[in-house]
């Protein structure tokens, strides 16, 4: 079985920043500037430290191959406005507002990021906020860990797995509930959860949302395919709700995704 990229090292270390109170910013990014080294070996991890304005001051080299920068001092003092495309920045810019300001910690949350370089990539994002010994929020620690672009290769190894990845690549046009999968997979739906989580570093529920978004993605390629007509295809008898579900993931609305990342001939 796949280890758990998320608990080792970087979920524990997420934990553990839940109860540690430094005196001030300054206190905590010198303690946390130690731990860049060990950061910066991990490719498939972005780390992060912002302060209160929600500027970056610490960062792993992977954040910065993905953005463009040359350097870390040319990331150091920006906001997710100024890395990412300007409609998904804005909509980061605003989540980390809600960390830093009302304390709200975003816990495995699904992300595709579109990053400034034309990069994408799914990831499982999370932001905590850091109090100081006053109680106050003086910074946020982010990680987000990519998820594992081969999953047929690890799937061929957990035979009840591959069975429920056939069934929702077969249906991604119909609706399809816990329930299914995991009767699918001869397992209770709590035995799935965990064994999707250990695997895939992601819930079942995930994983519907990201072959659906990934099909979505391959779809608005073509242009002679209408928003509607995509959203259709993907299982969605609600325009309006697949658009708000592909903002969620993606931080651009569907007719924004198009003409960014697919230009009409």
């Amino acid at each position: 079985m796949r280890p758990l990229v998320l608990e080792a090292p970087t979920k524990q270390l997420s934990k553990h920043l839940q109860t540690y109170q430094p005196a001030n910013f300054d206190e905590f990014v010198g303690n946390i500037s130690l731990l860049m080294p060990l950061f910066d070996t991990m490719k498939n991890v972005v780390f992060f430290v912002k302060d209160d304005q929600a500027c970056y001051r610490l960062v792993s080299k992977t954040l910065i191959r993905r953005s463009g920068l040359k350097n870390k001092k040319a990331l150091i003092g920006l906001t997710t406005e100024q890395v990412f495309l300007e409609s998904q920045g804005k909509d980061y810019l605003n989540q980390d507002l809600r960390v830093l300001r009302e304390g709200r910690e975003i816990i495995d949350k699904l992300e595709l990021h579109s990053y400034a370089s034309g990069q994408l990539g799914w990831c499982i994002t999370q932001k905590t906020p850091i109090y100081d010994v006053e109680n106050h929020i003086v910074a946020m620690v982010g990680i987000s860990v990519d998820i594992d672009e081969d999953n047929e290769r690890i799937l061929r190894k957990h035979a009840r797995l591959a069975s429920v990845d056939q069934y929702v690549r077969d249906n991604l046009d119909q609706k399809i509930n816990i329930g299914q999968l995991a009767k699918l997979a001869n397992l209770s739906q709590s035995q799935l959860e965990r064994t999707f989580k250990a695997v895939l570093n992601m819930s079942p529920i995930q994983f519907v949302q990201k072959m659906r978004l990934e099909h979505a993605i391959r779809l608005l390629a073509n242009h002679k395919l209408t928003v509607t007509q995509v959203s259709l295809n993907c299982g969605y008898g609600d325009h309006s709700a697949f658009s708000r579900q592909f903002k969620q993931f993606t931080g651009m609305s569907p007719v924004n995704f198009r003409k960014i990342h697919f230009k009409e001939p």
